[in-house]
């Protein structure tokens, strides 16, 4: 026995007989307090749960063991592991005030620690330090009735504001379905627009069957609470059922645009690209990737090697940001640490731990060391991916409206696949096949013309060649969006002005200003003697392209839609989900910083910056599932053409 492990007995009788006291120590008169054996540090707070952690080498709001054993960490690891898979047997106590609602919840929340970083937590410390000693916290009562309906009378009034918006830029409504960890079905319904995007409802459809009339008949009913004047486009996702009841809305009102997600289709495209059927060589590569980090990110000892000495904290890959593109962002963190992963796989460390007469770990290391192939491969698919992820980038966001660089985003990232593939036809053509197969079929919108037409920095480029082709759309866009034939008349003629530069189009501080000002801002700046057409660019320029802010804050509502709580009224929970999620979405606004990038400008995005952790808690990465959309298949022509066993599509690559 130890010395350390020896004064344990002389300590402090423990409270339970969880394993883990085996390895630490109560400390006297300091209740929840805890001492490591190993290395003695005191862990103030969180009694034997804390200690776990520590012991575990979990990062956290606890610092790591240095001196414990292998086998001790795994068995800590274990242990929280069978922590978290069961959920209390006790409920909390009704009227505790941090969860009025009876939420059932497990020992460690991660979502807990998020209240600690909003905006307003600071706000509300002070505000309760300043009151003093011998305020009487809001009753069980008081929280979940005229507290929740004060929140409820403040966030409308919030809203109300931003509503007043749509008359003047529109409003994109963007609907998503998903479903929580209790395999329920939800649709997330949302309302963007400039000002800020606002939630509407979320609504569980586990009892609907989720057809064409019965999405459209959901989607009627969102249309008339919103304003069917306020709308310029209903965005959803792909999938069959959604984009037939959105044809079915665009018909029965003919004012506004069913748009599908730009984000869903072009990770679509992405997808396509890592399909072994057309493109094995990037399939195979992926897999070896995944090898790599499964090996990494399982072993503990190597992840908090590769974590200290050789990429400075940063992580290979960050699952949880998004579910686009994971495959193509991994890899392009692979080709960026290459020089530190082969440093590492030589380092006098690896060389003496267990793991290199592994034989995992010594195929690992080969593959790292000794493939020149994978590296050459690596660096090759990123360069195609790479456009892609850009435009991804760019239209998954919404610090402004998008939908005035999608078109030329497209074509721009093209034309980088074919000049980074050295022009060469038999090379690029698979790519872009995909690409125009998707857009062509999908996601291509008259809508996204006319934004292209209406943005200056484009339009008035010498190099843009697409007028003539972009006008069309812009024809359909007016004739949806503007039913008055006088005022589509109007319109026509104002166009003019614009396309010849005339009047204050012409300006030297408009020309200036093309390719520098908001979109909004130049037409609102530059457009008065068009009034009509300054009016009609300002809506269509203020729309997003994407659904993706349906997704933002998931997990939040995990236990809202939980049968085990149906005995609540129905009312007080729509108002918790309207307050909590509104505020997260005003908490992202005020977070937004004012010195925006130009979207279009992709090679200024800095993707490993935005898509790749500093700090992940990832210790298992496991394999993708198909999305299993084969709505876009291409020819068996084009098979046999361009993906045949004959033809080398990364033939002509360096």
């Amino acid at each position: 026995m130890t010395e350390n492990q020896s004064s344990v007995a002389s300590g402090p009788v423990v409270r339970s007989e969880d394993p883990a006291w085996a390895y630490g120590r109560a400390v006297p008169d300091a209740r929840n307090n805890t001492q490591c054996i190993f290395c003695s540090k005191m862990i103030r707070g969180g009694g034997i749960t804390r200690l776990k952690h520590h012991l575990a080498g979990i990062k956290g709001d606890v610092e790591a063991c240095k001196k414990v054993s292998e086998d001790v960490k795994w068995q800590m690891k274990q242990l929280l592991e069978d922590l978290k898979k069961s959920k209390k047997k006790k409920r909390r106590i009704s009227k505790q005030i941090a969860n009025p609602y009876d939420l059932e919840e497990e020992e460690d929340d991660d979502n807990d620690h998020d209240e600690a970083r909003s905006v307003y937590y600071q706000e509300a410390i002070d505000s309760i330090v300043a009151i003093g000693p011998g305020f009487k916290g809001p009753s069980y009562h008081d929280l979940r009735g005229p507290l929740l309906q004060k929140h409820v009378g403040e966030m409308n009034d919030y809203l109300l504001d931003v509503k007043n918006d749509w008359k003047v830029y529109g409003c994109s409504i963007m609907s998503d379905g998903w479903t929580n960890q209790r395999n329920t079905p939800i649709i997330n319904f949302l309302v963007y627009c400039p000002r800020g995007t606002m939630f509407l409802k979320s609504l569980d459809v586990s009892s609907l069957t989720r057809d064409a009339n019965t999405l459209f008949k959901l989607f009627d009913k969102v249309v008339q609470e919103v304003g069917v004047e306020n709308i310029v486009q209903f965005v959803t996702d792909n999938d069959s059922a959604y984009k037939s009841a959105g044809k079915k809305l665009m018909q029965k009102y003919g004012s506004f645009y069913w748009s599908p997600c730009a984000a869903h289709c072009i990770d679509l495209m992405l997808e396509n690209f890592s399909d072994r059927r057309y493109f094995p060589i990037i399939q195979e590569t992926i897999q070896k990737a995944k090898k790599i980090t499964k090996f990494i990110y399982n072993h503990g000892k190597v992840l908090s090697l590769m974590r200290s000495d050789f990429t400075n904290g940063r992580d290979l890959v960050r699952p949880a940001i998004t579910r686009f593109a994971t495959e193509f962002l991994s890899l392009q963190c692979l080709s960026k640490f290459k020089k530190e992963l082969r440093q590492m796989f030589t380092c006098d460390q690896w060389v003496e731990s267990r793991y290199v007469r592994d034989v995992m770990g010594k195929e690992v290391a080969a593959l790292v060391l000794e493939d020149k192939e994978f590296w050459l491969q690596c660096q090759q698919i990123v360069k195609i991916s790479e456009p892609l992820v850009r435009v991804l980038h760019l239209v998954d966001g919404d610090e402004k409206p998008s939908i005035g660089y999608l078109y030329e985003a497209m074509d721009k990232a093209k034309e980088n696949i074919k000049a980074r593939l050295k022009n060469k036809i038999s090379t690029y053509i698979p790519f872009t096949s995909v690409i125009d197969a998707r857009w062509d079929k999908q996601l291509h919108s008259p809508l996204h013309a006319a934004g292209c037409y209406l943005n200056p920095g484009i339009f008035f480029r010498p190099s843009f060649k697409k007028q003539k082709e972009i006008t069309k759309g812009l024809l359909s866009t007016i004739t949806r969006l503007v039913p008055d034939p006088d005022e589509q008349d109007t319109l026509s003629s104002q166009i003019e002005a614009y396309k010849k530069a005339l009047g204050d189009f012409g300006m030297p501080m408009a020309i200036r200003q093309r390719e520098k000002l908001n979109l909004v801002a130049w037409w609102e700046q530059f457009g008065n003697d068009t009034p009509e057409l300054q009016k009609f660019a300002i809506r269509v320029l203020s729309q997003c392209c994407s659904a993706t802010g349906c997704e933002r804050a998931w997990s939040t509502f995990e236990f809202i839609h939980f049968k085990r709580r149906n005995r609540l009224e129905h009312k007080r929970l729509n108002d918790l989900v309207f307050v909590r999620y509104n505020l997260l979405l005003r908490e992202r606004n005020i977070r937004r910083t004012k010195d925006y990038l130009d979207p279009i400008s992709l090679d200024n995005i800095d993707l490993m910056d935005d898509w790749v952790a500093e700090d992940s808690e990832f210790l298992l990465l496991t394999e993708e599932d198909d999305d299993g959309d084969d709505d876009v298949v291409l020819t068996n022509a084009n098979t046999h053409v361009y993906y045949g066993p004959d033809v080398d599509p990364f033939d002509g690559w360096e």
